[in-house]
C-alpha cells in the first residue's frame, strides 16, 4: 500500500525533477504552489514507479489527490484506486487541469467533474507584460510613466542574501498595513514570511523596486518549462504605479526568450483582485477541476 509522508522544505529537491512533466502551466504543480500551501492543505506525498503523487485535504475538507507527475501516470492511478479501496476512502482528484480531463473521462466515465472559477489561474503572454503595447494597456503605461516621473531614482534590485533582511522588513511593514483578514490571507502571510526566512531552501528568485532608497514592492517566482510563475507580488499602494512597475521590471530582469507565458495565479474569489488580474488581459484562464470518482466500493479504473 502507498505510504504517504508529510512534506518538508527538505523535499524540494526531490520534487523538482517531476515538475517537467507539468504540461498545463497551472501553479499547483510548481515548487511555490506546492510548498507554500503544504500546511494549509495538509499535503503529503509518495513516489511510486518514479511518479510523484500528492495527497491533500482539499477545500471541502475531503481527502483528495493531485494528478500524478512522472513516468507512469497510468500505474499511479491504478495504485491510487487500490489505495482508496483498502483505506475505505472515496477517490477524489483535485486541481485537475483541463488538458488532463480527457484521460480522466476515459478512465472514469461516470465521474462527477466540477471546475472552480475562483481557483482558475490567470495566464499571460510574457511579451504583453514586458511591453504593455497597445491601447488596452493604456492604464498600465500611464501608471508606469507616473511612477518614473515621481521617483526618477527608482530601480529594480535582485534579492540576495545580503539585502534579504531589508526585504523581510518591507514585508513585515506591508502585512501590518495591508494584510487582509481570513484564513487564506493569514496562511499566505505566514508562508511568504517563511519563504523569506528560508529563501535559499526554496530556490526561487525575486527582486524588489526601490525608490528614494526605500523598498516599495517585491516579487518572487520560479520557472517551470516555458512559464514563469509569480508566487508573491506585494507593493505599497501609496506609491502610485508600484504594482505595474513591479510586474514589468520582474520580467525585464528574469524572463528568458524561452519563457512564453506568465502565470499570476488565482483570484480566490476576491473581486478586487479579479478586476486587477483581468485588467492585464490574460490569454487564458486555466481551469482546475475536482473529479469525484466515487466511494471505495464503486471505484473502477480503465
Amino acid at each position: 500500500m502507498l505510504n504517504f509522508k508529510d512534506l518538508t522544505l527538505g523535499d524540494i529537491k526531490t520534487f523538482q525533477p517531476f515538475l517537467c512533466y507539468q504540461k498545463s502551466r497551472t501553479c499547483d504543480y510548481s515548487i511555490g504552489g506546492i510548498f507554500m500551501w503544504r500546511d494549509f492543505f495538509r499535503s503529503q506525498f509518495v513516489i511510486f514507479q518514479n511518479t510523484l503523487i500528492l495527497k491533500v485535504r482539499y477545500l471541502s475538507g475531503a481527502t483528495a489527490f493531485s494528478v500524478p507527475l512522472g513516468e507512469n501516470m497510468a500505474a499511479a492511478l491504478e495504485e491510487l484506486e487500490s489505495y482508496c479501496r483498502e483505506t475505505r476512502l472515496p477517490l477524489v482528484y483535485c486541481t485537475v487541469p483541463d488538458n488532463i480531463l480527457p484521460v480522466f473521462r476515459e478512465r472514469y466515465p461516470r465521474a462527477f467533474i466540477q471546475p472552480s472559477r475562483d481557483w482558475s489561474d490567470y495566464l499571460y503572454r510574457t511579451d504583453d507584460l514586458l511591453s504593455f503595447k497597445g491601447k488596452k494597456y493604456d492604464g498600465q503605461r500611464n501608471h508606469i510613466h507616473k511612477f518614473h516621473r515621481l521617483y526618477p531614482d527608482s530601480r529594480f534590485v535582485e534579492i540576495t542574501e545580503e539585502n534579504l533582511p531589508r526585504v523581510q522588513e518591507f514585508y513585515r511593514n506591508y502585512t501590518e498595513a495591508y494584510q487582509k483578514p481570513g484564513e487564506l490571507a493569514g496562511e499566505e502571510g505566514a508562508k511568504v514570511s517563511e519563504l523569506l526566512r528560508c529563501y535559499a531552501e526554496y530556490g526561487l528568485f525575486g527582486g524588489f523596486v526601490e525608490a528614494g532608497g526605500k523598498i516599495v514592492s517585491m516579487s518572487v517566482g520560479e520557472r517551470v518549462n516555458d512559464t514563469l510563475f509569480v508566487h508573491v507580488e506585494k507593493a505599497d499602494i501609496r506609491y502610485d504605479g508600484a504594482y505595474q512597475v513591479t510586474v514589468q521590471e520582474f520580467l525585464k530582469h528574469f524572463a528568458r526568450e524561452s519563457d512564453k507565458y506568465v502565470n499570476r495565479e488565482e483570484d480566490v474569489g476576491d473581486e478586487g483582485l479579479r478586476r486587477s488580474k483581468l485588467s492585464y488581459h490574460p490569454v487564458a484562464l486555466l481551469e482546475k477541476n475536482i473529479v469525484l470518482v466515487g466511494p471505495p466500493d464503486e471505484i473502477q479504473g480503465a
